[in-house]
């Protein structure tokens, strides 16, 4: 099941299932008495089905949730790839598997019993439009259910408390705004809360040969996953951006990507020549963050491993065109986001379930090559750049 028909789903069926809903339990609560209150909270449910850049910045709105409820059993309902990011913050992750509607349609079910079974007090959406969490949540009959208004009649419904998603701030903000509204203290986001393990660190040594010597390592990521390719920067900038380093600061450069971006990824680690390294699909979730962990920079498209890198706190130089910094930049120390700021960005919003059918990707030509290059120097020269504004 591919990401573009699972947002159509979400959308349609899901949509209207959840306007049936909400219906419905609005008719209930004109003639039924009010719900108990909640008193206590002994289990509570964080959703977020798709991102492992939103799980790097979701970590320490868990780490808060728990520091409030520190008796309280934490179950995660997730997509099944995300769980390296939450196995350890969690006390149990019901994973769904995204890939083949049947799997996907019997780990809901699954979750869904086990939502039952555990019955969490309190439950918090953090997805920002998709429907299928507030319908689990509601058919788990979960009491004080926490999520972003969307502004569809038929999601917001099925939610007992709703924030705004706010547009003026990083999305971690928002994030945290949601933990607050569910009972958090007031407080600001702190960036960080990961680590690489020793299995990831074993993988990058067998990826890398074993070296243990002193050569920098620049990681570039030219894809962008099954997610609107719009979002990806050109190939031929990324090469500039590598050969640099290999030339001027003998970097060992290393140009990750999903299995299903192997050529692509091999086209970039060619033209940056040298031992550049093509690493598509060579690496598990924890191998890439032990990975990014050794970088000395990382330049990335708009996509996960621009948070995972900042949560680390690496230098990060990132691409944004359909998506707009302000939400999504990175937060680490010496980091810089690259926006042209056209009139038509950004295009992937949650009023359009972050999908384009924009096909000419004037944002991203725009973001000018040499400005890249000069910002990836200044950092191997240990001169970094600016931090980013706190969200």
């Amino acid at each position: 099941m591919n990401l573009s028909f699972a947002k159509a789903l979400d959308r349609v069926a899901g949509g209207a299932l959840a306007r049936v809903v909400a219906g419905a339990d609005a008719l209930r609560e004109l003639v039924s008495p009010p719900a108990p209150q909640v008193d206590a909270v002994r289990a509570l449910a964080i959703l977020k089905f798709w991102g492992v850049g939103n799980w790097a910045l979701l970590r320490p709105v868990v780490a808060a949730l728990r520091d409030r409820w520190p008796g309280a059993r934490v179950i995660v309902v997730t997509l099944a790839g995300n769980a390296p990011l939450v196995d350890d913050v969690a006390d149990r992750v019901l994973a769904v598997r995204p890939h083949g509607l049947a799997a996907t349609v019997a780990d809901l079910v699954r979750a869904h019993r086990a939502l039952r079974a555990e019955a969490p007090e309190l439950s918090l959406d953090f997805e920002q439009f998709a429907v299928v969490g507030a319908l689990l949540c509601r058919a788990a009959g979960i009491p004080q259910r926490v999520g972003f208004s969307s502004g569809a009649r038929g999601r917001d419904g099925l939610l007992t408390v709703r924030v705004p998603f706010r547009r003026d701030a990083h999305a971690a903000r928002s994030f945290r705004d949601l933990a607050e509204a569910a009972g958090v203290p007031r407080g600001p986001y702190v960036a960080g809360g990961l680590a690489a393990g020793d299995a990831g660190r074993a993988e990058v040594e067998r990826l890398l040969g074993g070296a243990a010597d002193a050569r920098p390592v620049v990681v570039l990521h030219p894809g962008s996953g099954d997610n609107f390719p719009g979002r990806r920067w050109s190939p031929t900038a990324f090469a500039a951006v590598g050969r640099h380093a290999r030339e001027r600061f003998d970097a060992r450069v290393v140009v990750t990507g999903g299995a299903g971006e192997a050529a692509l990824v091999a086209d970039v680690a060619r033209r940056c020549g040298g031992d550049a390294l093509p690493a598509a699909g060579a690496l598990s979730l924890r191998g890439l963050v032990a990975l990014l962990d050794r970088a000395e920079v990382v330049v990335s498209n708009d996509t996960g491993p621009v948070h995972l890198a900042s949560a680390l706190g690496r230098p990060v130089l990132a691409m944004y065109g359909p998506n707009t910094p302000v939400l999504y930049g990175p937060l680490s120390p010496g980091s810089r986001a690259f926006h042209a700021g056209l009139p038509c960005s950004p295009c992937l919003t949650t009023d359009n379930y972050r999908s384009s059918r924009c096909r000419i990707h004037t944002c991203m030509a725009a973001i000018p090559t040499g400005e890249v290059v000069a910002a990836a120097d200044r950092l191997l020269r240990g001169a970094p750049a600016a931090r980013p504004e706190a969200p």
